[in-house]
């Protein structure tokens, strides 16, 4: 090093520059960082004659062109950096005058993309990634006012401007990227390698992607993998992967799961085992032949248990309970026996990069003529035509199998004449007398420590793993039958149909009919094909699922359907009068893979295509024809389509899809972009994890609240941004009331009853105690100023607003004689004394009462548009005329009972976080498990699928939402 340092440092001088040693990288296996001084060779060139250096420790990690590497080959410097950036960002972000929405801004656009990119490779688990951001969230409450107890479901869900979930982001991002690795044409190998790779982690013969992943979540090696991540965190919110070029899943219950023969203390006895070594099968106990239980020492060195401590009791149990008694060989007893298709076989064969050279390794070989076993060591190997290693003889000395021991053979009858062997090797291994030659074919690795040498002197050597293993394994290799190889699954046709090879022109349309009409919206196809007579060969109609559906979806299947009719290596002209069908087209088909399909909706469905086109060699031209251009034919097959609703004959039809890769959410095939798709999800969740706070739940049912009406009251970014300036006192005030967070007497009594008695009453009436819903109703000393009778104004001119709103609306059916009668008569409006829907809407929960009332004459985007500003209003005039008029009065209160600004920052005296009337303490306002039936966020996000919109729209499920542990759900 300090030759090249001299050699560098004269360059610097005769190029006239100057180097910033600082930025030199010295690295060093020590363990913490430390200071290097290099003399440097004297030189007229050299000024200086030393350097010092830091060097950095094992654990540090560098940049280098433009590259993060850490030596230690650890995942723990990439959390380290995104935990630095985070915390470098909220210390900057912090003392600087910005509003909540600006930090928000930052935090999306920002920050999270350059996470994205640090952790690019590696996927950390949702706990861990919540730690990560929490300090910008932090940032995010304390600048829109809002307690630091506040719950994060509520921050997703409630803010008027958007705050993306990490989590959620990063998980999207890895899922992206291996779809695209397994829909890459150039990236197959690899998608086989890391597939392959996995599947030999977990020691189990099916897909990764097929089987439960849960019992290896904890493994440590495993716990920022990307792909095997990505499998396990997208099956928690229902998604799974069918990949096309793996086999299907193999019944693991043949390998005899170990919980099912241990009594359950002792398989709990084993849960770092299992933790540690993924050892949880009966089939990672036994030998590959699956007829012998493994000793104690054999599974020590395969690292299938630890290597510390004495035999434990579940493996004596176990050894006592399948073990035929006095079995020397430890057979098993036939009820307990593996099939060789389940047991795991570790082979590894003899290395021949070496030819002709002295490379001695340890091995097995068997004669199938003597039906005898040799072992030994491979000391020269030969290439073809020979195909043959010259190996010593070690005879065992013990006829045990059990054991490991071997001493040199000094002779035998299978030895090569000692005057045909070099006098290089006998001076070489002067221990070992006897030498034969063996086929490659009938030799492997045996299975011991890759350093087992020997000396001058040795005469006898233990090896790793006993020979019955070894010999277990060898038999495995050379008899076992052969594995069946991956083979591409098999799908069946999409189309039954096989027209003659004289077609030369498809006609094609797709009929849509939405969902206004309908409980769910329709989709059919119809096809046509004419040969070059202009003769009609064949018609054709049917239905589809309701899968994302769309007008351009059926146009699309009613393509991939005639195709799949067609005979190989036709040449084919379709006729369409979809524009945006040809469009595509030119876009996705006339090219080579673009990675942007993928984003798009139906990319499944134009896979699907191509491959149809690529195994029958298809030619296919689509050329436009104009829309009620009076074209027969076109109207012919667009009347065909339309048949195919009324047709009562007709079966429906489930597409067969053909892409290599296909993610399924509760078995429904997610055909569109599957970043947004997950993102949805994150917000579906979000919602349930607000609505099933109890706060919400203690007086009546959630669903009594129409929670999409209520979220896009909070979340209209317009009217949060044209109202003074998006203010956050008033923003936070919002979001407390519905929350029930406001700081009313009561609350500051449970939070700090050192400083507020928690005897005193409500200060403006001395009545009642102060808590959210006694805000609207309190009397007051003077009941002409009472917040009571505002409350009740208030509320009046509210339902005047909005009644006049909806008479000069656009009805969906005319409004009845009796409308406004019915109208004033929900019992929201109920105001002296307040009902609790009175109350419920005074905090922002609209009132399904009230939006089902509606429903029935106007559509919910009217509902929506018009609840939505008059309900802001409202809550700033509360906020206005009550609350600050109150808290004005509060502060007064204070002085008069000596409470001063040190009494309340004091951290004196208990100070659980504690909420009055509805609240509850944070631990349960933010649980970390939410328990819900299957009609929650699983069910929204289904019916998104079939019904298409969006996932909001279908909130109807509320009505028969209950909570119950069916399904257990991860929040924040």
């Amino acid at each position: 090093i300090e030759d090249r340092l001299s050699i560098t440092a004269e360059f610097y001088t005769l190029n006239n520059t100057q180097a910033n040693s600082a930025k030199y990288i010295l690295l060093s296996s020590e363990q913490f960082s430390q200071t290097i001084v290099f003399d440097l060779f004297p030189s007229p060139l050299i000024q200086t004659c030393t350097l010092t250096l830091k060097a950095l420790a094992l654990s540090k990690s560098f940049r280098f062109l433009g590259v993060w590497f850490c030596l230690s080959a650890s995942s723990r410097f990439v959390h380290d950096q995104s935990t630095s950036m985070v915390k470098d960002m909220a210390a900057l972000l912090s003392p600087k005058k910005l509003l909540a929405q600006h930090v928000a801004y930052l935090y999306n656009v920002v920050l999270l993309p350059r996470l994205e990119f640090r952790l690019q490779t590696t996927l950390f688990a949702e706990s861990t990634i919540n730690r990560i951001v929490s300090p910008m969230l932090s940032l995010i409450r304390q600048k829109a006012g809002l307690a630091s107890v506040t719950p994060l479901s509520a921050l997703f869900t409630l803010l008027p401007f958007s705050i993306q979930q990490a989590f959620g982001q990063f998980l999207s991002s890895h899922v992206a990227s291996w779809q695209k690795i397994f829909f890459h044409p150039s990236y197959k190998n690899f998608a086989n390698y890391m597939i392959t790779y996995l599947q030999g982690f977990l020691d189990c013969d099916a897909c990764p992607s097929s089987i439960d992943l849960e019992p290896w979540s904890h493994t440590f090696s495993l716990r920022t993998h990307s792909l095997f991540n990505s499998l396990l965190f997208s099956s928690r919110l229902n998604i799974t992967w069918s990949l096309l070029f793996r086999p299907p899943r193999k019944d693991l219950r043949l390998a005899i799961p170990l919980w099912s023969i241990l009594p359950k203390d002792l398989f709990i006895s084993m849960k770092n085992v299992r933790k540690r070594f993924c050892t949880r099968f009966l089939a990672q106990l036994v030998t590959p032949c699956g007829s012998r239980l493994l000793s104690w020492k054999d599974l020590r060195f395969l690292k299938r248990v630890s290597n510390k401590g004495s035999v434990p009791a579940w493996f004596n149990y176990l050894f006592n309970l399948i073990v035929i008694s006095n079995s020397l060989s430890f057979f098993v007893l036939p009820q307990f026996r593996i099939p060789n298709s389940h047991t795991v076989a570790s082979i590894s064969c003899i290395d021949i990069s070496q030819n002709y050279l002295f490379n001695p390794q340890w091995a097995i070989s068997f004669n199938r003529i003597t039906n005898s076993f040799l072992v030994g060591r491979v000391i020269i190997t030969y290439p073809a035509p020979r195909n043959e290693a010259l190996i010593s003889h070690w005879i065992a000395s013990s006829v045990d199998d059990l054991l490991s021991d071997f001493t040199a053979c000094q002779g035998c009858a299978s030895a090569i004449p000692r005057s045909s062997t070099s006098k290089t090797l006998i001076k070489r291994y002067p221990s070992e007398k006897c030498f034969s030659y063996v086929a490659l074919s009938t030799l492997i690795r045996y299975p011991t420590k890759p350093r087992t040498y020997i000396h001058a002197d040795t005469r006898s050597v233990l090896l790793s793993a006993s020979l019955g293993y070894a010999k277990s394994l060898l038999l495995f290799h050379l008899f076992a039958l052969v594995r069946p190889l991956p083979m591409n699954k098999q799908v069946p046709g999409i189309s039954d149909i096989q027209l003659p090879s004289s077609v030369s022109t498809f006609y094609i349309d797709g009929s849509f009919l939405p969902l206004s009409s309908h409980s769910i919206p329709l989709m059919a196809y119809a096809w046509t094909a004419i040969n070059s007579d202009g003769f009609i060969l064949k018609s054709h109609y049917n239905i589809i699922p309701s899968l994302f559906p769309s007008a351009l979806r059926s146009e699309i299947f009613a393509l991939l359907h005639g195709l799949d009719s067609l005979p190989q290596n036709s040449k084919i002209t379709v006729a369409t009068d979809c524009a945006q069908l040809i469009s595509l087209w030119s876009t996705y088909m006339d090219t080579p893979f673009i990675p942007k399909m993928l984003k798009e909706s139906n990319h499944l469905l134009w896979f699907s295509v191509q491959a149809i086109i690529s195994q029958k060699s298809l030619e296919v031209t689509l050329i436009e024809v104009p829309a009620h251009a009076d074209d027969s034919l076109n109207n012919h097959v667009d009347d065909l389509a339309k048949a195919a609703h009324t047709d009562s004959h007709l079966s429906l039809q489930s597409p067969a899809l053909l892409a290599p890769c296909i993610l399924q959410f509760n078995s429904l095939p997610v055909d569109m972009n599957i970043r947004k798709f997950i993102g949805d999800i994150f917000d579906a969740k979000n919602l349930l994890t607000l609505a099933l706070l109890p706060r919400f739940n203690l007086n009546s049912s959630i669903s009594n609240i129409d929670w999409a009406c209520t979220k896009f009251c909070f979340n209209n970014k317009k009217l949060f941004i044209s109202y003074r300036n998006g203010r956050s006192e008033f923003c936070a005030f919002r979001i407390k009331i519905l929350l029930d967070m406001l700081l009313t007497l009561t609350t500051l009594q449970k939070r700090k009853p050192h400083v507020y008695d928690t005897s005193w009453l409500c200060p403006q009436c001395n009545s009642s105690p102060e808590t959210l819903d006694h805000l609207w109703t309190c009397p007051y000393i003077l009941p002409e100023f009472s917040p009571f009778n505002t409350f009740k104004t208030l509320l009046l001119d509210l339902q005047t607003v909005y009644l006049d709103k909806f008479l000069f609306a656009t009805p969906l059916i005319s409004l009845p004689d009796f409308f406004v009668a019915e109208f004033m008569a929900i019992d929201c409006w109920d105001c002296d004394p307040p009902s609790p829907f009175c109350l419920r809407l005074a905090r922002g929960l609209i009132p399904i009462s009230l939006t089902g009332f509606l429903g029935t004459y106007f559509s919910s985007s009217i509902i929506r548009s018009i609840l939505d500003a008059p309900l802001h209003d409202f809550h700033f005039d509360l906020y206005v005329q009550i609350w600050l008029c109150r808290s004005v009065f509060f502060h007064h209160w204070e002085s008069a009972q000596g409470i001063t600004n040190k009494m309340k920052s004091s951290a004196i005296g208990p100070s659980p976080i504690s909420h009055p009337s509805s609240q509850i303490s944070p631990e349960f306002s933010t649980p970390s498990l939410a328990t819900a039936s299957l009609d929650s966020w699983v069910s929204w996000v289904s019916f998104y699928i079939i019904r298409g919109g969006s996932w909001i729209s279908h909130l109807d499920f509320w009505r028969r939402l209950t909570v119950q542990p069916l399904l257990r759900i991860s929040f924040w």
